[in-house]
């Protein structure tokens, strides 16, 4: 849960110069005797345990949080019914917008196309403990009959302090507001800011406020991407021990986490090793500060988690650079060159590289003129991933080469085999001419330039 656009009432705020500056607590090395520190954490999640693990698109609420303009309904219509073509399920489409009457316009339209467009997305909208705040979430309700409630505060004491709350007054708060939601038919996912900072003893109090108000799931944020996988797997499993004690082991968990330090795929993967239900994505990772955990980072190890045990993939793994691209597109966010499925994910000019894959279609060549179509398609296969991890036909992509001055014969001829003509076409003089062109640039070619080469060059063996 990121940036509130209103206020929680406030409760008594100590004289000034009374203040003691609280520490938030540290999940990743600080002993606690309700939460001992594991020795040993699992290295990736099972199977099983990714196969029951949903993903719930951030990319409407908190993705936007870190741009700088607001999307259309048009175009986030358009991403809604892209994330319903890939599998998503959930997604979170706003956040009580105080006063911006005009937001709150955009949002409930938003909601009137989903409920009619695409009605297979559950969604969900963050409501702060507050009447006006639950007076717009039923408003919300009242036009998407499924929507659901994300009722939060937040619970770290530096929070607290800023906000000038105490733990009594938090957890009277969520008791009294979750109890309203669910009283008004909506389902609560019962959720606090900054719960990685926050300690195992008011961790305990606070989710036994949340589970007796009528929670069925709580969220866990790493709201500033502060912790790491260790204390990931220790907070959820802290919190997955604490709900089978209380007699609510049914009770769902979401992670929600940011990629600040750099951790937020470890941490996704960790948390679902350690018994969360639903982890929140946003495509490219964009969102507040550094942003989000990233959709396609969590949806390719998931996918390979899945596919190496022989499970079926929930996600049309094809359709994943589409989705990413429209978004990037939507909220002007640029293509990384490099990254996970960033410019570069399956493009190579090394001579090295290409001198392999030159090779690999060459015996898938051979298995054609065999008639063995099948070791012909494996080898092809081979041809895409023996320098890429991600097969770019499996994504919606293709494999791409460049000719640059640490390239060699074989990447001038994958080049011209990828344009979908014959490398043989080329002479062995057109082959150094690019090559040399490419050594006095002292940089990889444009694929325009490339293409001048071999125009201007005559044909032949």
């Amino acid at each position: 849960m990121q940036k509130e656009t209103g206020t929680h009432e406030e409760s008594a705020r100590p004289d000034i110069n009374s203040l003691d500056v609280p520490m938030n607590f540290n999940w990743n090395n600080e002993e606690s005797p309700l939460s001992p520190i594991p020795e040993h954490i699992p290295g990736e999640p099972l199977a099983a345990q990714v196969a029951g693990t949903d993903i719930l698109s951030e990319c409407l609420r908190d993705g936007l949080q870190g741009i700088s303009g607001y999307p259309s309904i048009d175009e986030m219509m358009r991403y809604l019914h892209l994330l319903d073509e890939f599998g998503v399920r959930y997604a979170t489409v706003g956040i009580y917008p105080g006063g911006a009457d005009t937001l709150s316009a955009t949002m409930k339209g938003l909601l009137a196309r989903m409920r009619d467009e695409v009605p297979a997305i559950v969604p969900s909208v963050l409501s702060m403990c507050t009447e006006e705040s639950l007076k717009w979430t039923v408003e919300c309700r009242e036009i998407h009959p499924d929507l659901e409630s994300l009722v939060f505060m937040g619970s770290a004491p530096s929070r607290r302090l800023a906000q000038g709350w105490d733990l009594d007054f938090i957890r009277d708060k969520l008791d009294t507001f979750i109890r309203k939601t669910v009283d008004m038919g909506i389902p609560v996912i019962a959720g606090t800011e900054h719960t990685t900072q926050t300690s195992p003893e008011d961790v305990r109090a606070i989710i036994r406020t949340q589970v007796e108000s009528g929670a069925y799931c709580i969220a866990l944020a790493d709201t500033i991407g502060i912790i790491r996988p260790l204390g990931t797997y220790r907070l959820v499993r802290f919190v997955r021990d604490e709900l089978e004690a209380m007699g609510a082991p049914d009770v769902k968990l979401d992670w929600h986490g940011h990629r600040d330090t750099g951790n937020a795929l470890g941490n996704a993967m960790m948390a679902t090793a350690a018994g969360v239900n639903r982890i929140h994505v946003v495509s490219r990772g964009v969102g507040e500060r550094s942003g989000n955990a990233s959709l396609e980072e969590v949806v390719l190890n998931f996918a390979a988690i899945q596919q190496e045990a022989g499970l079926p993939v929930p996600w049309e793994m094809s359709q994943l650079l589409r989705l990413i691209s429209f978004y990037q597109e939507m909220v002007g966010v640029t293509t990384p060159e490099h990254g996970v499925l960033g410019l570069r994910y399956s493009h190579t000019s090394s001579g090295i590289h290409t001198d392999a894959i030159l090779k690999a279609h060459g015996l898938a060549d051979r298995a054609r003129e065999a008639s063995n179509h099948v070791l012909e398609g494996r080898l092809r296969e081979m041809a895409r991933t023996v320098y890429s991890a991600v097969d770019p036909t499996t994504v919606g992509g293709t494999q791409s080469v460049g000719v640059s001055p640490w390239s060699g014969q074989s990447a001038v001829k994958l080049a011209y085999l990828n344009s979908g003509r014959d490398p043989r076409e080329l002479s062995s003089e057109t082959i150094e001419t690019i090559l040399a062109h490419a050594n006095r640039l002292g940089r990889e070619l444009t694929t325009e330039e490339l293409e001048e080469c071999y125009a201007a060059a005559p044909r032949g063996a």
